[in-house]
């Protein structure tokens, strides 16, 4: 099937210049509420916006030509960018769409929307038969998948789907990822005057850096990256520190490495603690569960649709978490679409237009493709 490109690129160019970041996804959604009405599908909001303090939730919608059946496939993509698109001044060069160089692009994942609501168009307008189809619109993606981790899942039929959010060229697909796991790691000394009696006090700062010469950060092997992303504590230059917090986060394909580091992180802990008092408040947290996905339907799907698009499929192990794993989390297998965006978040970011058409390609034949 012959894909309108002009209008593919006009869909994406409007979405891209909806300024709608994180937790603030209301313009962007109305467009898309707007959108789907013309050809009369309800769109579902779900209530995340008040979980999250946003002021938008995640939009549901779906397309079922055979409600009897089982057959069902979920499209994902998140309305959030990780930065304001306000000013974006799109430039069209030579097939590929980039900004003048002061501002995102967007296409994380304003093409992903794009996409999904042109094959909608497209199924609508061309009355298409298709499988039963989902989709969801998450919110909050760009600041920890709060949206999708917070999607009421007995609202999803699906058990399997494909979300539009790799930054890989088409063929490319996510098919490994690690654990990751959040920490938050208070440190909690005693203030005094720090020249009139320092010796009255116990230095947070002191123990938070005690801890912290012993913690490895950066790619540890090749299956572990570990970081420590904010610090931040004390009050006054005059005051001997009685707060310290720091926030990072541990990513491992090996969960035995996960709990070697923290191990060795609460091991420290005490140390410091013996050494200088005070004490020491900790919070674990998963950030996001990893995944590996092998020959399951969904990727006989879509490595046979590759083939016939004439794409060489491209399995990826991959650092990045992204919606994909909560929904596998949750028992959908579900697959995370390279759809070309390079460079995302940053002002370097550009899309080619070709990518674009190739992925409306492919989810056409995703959603005709019955047999695994």
């Amino acid at each position: 099937m012959q894909i309108d490109q002009p209008k593919l690129v006009k869909l994406f160019l409007e979405l891209a210049q909806i300024d709608a970041v994180s937790r603030q996804e209301r313009p962007v959604a109305d467009y898309i509420i707007d959108y789907l009405s013309q050809f009369n599908m309800p769109v579902d909001e779900d209530d995340t916006a008040s979980k999250i303090q946003g002021n938008c939730g995640n939009l549901i919608t779906r397309r079922f030509p055979n409600p009897s059946g089982s057959d069902s496939v979920l499209l994902m993509a998140h309305l959030d960018t990780v930065s304001s698109t306000a000013q974006l001044k799109p430039v069209i060069e030579q097939g590929i769409i980039h900004t003048d160089g002061t501002t995102i692009l967007g296409g994380d994942n304003r093409a992903g929307v794009a996409l999904i609501l042109y094959i909608l168009t497209e199924l609508a307008t061309r009355n298409l038969s298709h499988r039963n189809l989902e989709i969801v619109f998450s919110v909050a993606e760009e600041v920890g998948m709060y949206g999708a981790s917070h999607l009421d899942f007995s609202r999803i039929h699906s058990r399997e789907g494909y979300v539009l959010d790799c930054s890989h060229k088409p063929g490319g697909y996510v098919a490994v990822t690690p654990t990751a796991i959040d920490f938050k790691v208070d440190f909690i000394g005693r203030a005094a005057h720090s020249g009139v009696n320092p010796d009255n006090g116990i230095n947070a700062l002191s123990m938070a850096i005690e801890v912290l010469a012993n913690f490895p950060v950066g790619q540890l092997d090749s299956q572990t990256v570990s970081n420590v992303g904010i610090i931040n504590g004390g009050t006054a230059i005059n005051i001997v520190p009685e707060r310290v917090s720091i926030v990072g986060e541990i990513r491992s394909f090996n969960q035995e490495k996960i709990n070697s580091l923290r191990h060795q992180f609460e091991a420290d802990f005490t140390g410091a603690t013996q050494k200088y008092g005070g004490r020491i408040e900790s919070n674990f947290t998963t950030g996001f569960q990893g995944f590996k996905l092998n020959h399951q339907p969904a990727v006989r799907r879509l490595e046979a649709a590759f083939i016939q698009l004439g794409l060489t499929p491209a399995p990826l192990t991959y650092f990045g978490g992204s919606d994909a794993n909560v929904l596998n989390s949750r028992g959908i297998t579900a697959v995370n679409l390279g759809i070309g965006v390079k460079n995302p978040h940053s002002y370097q970011e550009q899309i080619a237009i070709q990518d674009l058409v190739d992925v409306a390609h492919l989810l056409l034949l995703l959603l005709e493709v019955k047999d695994a």
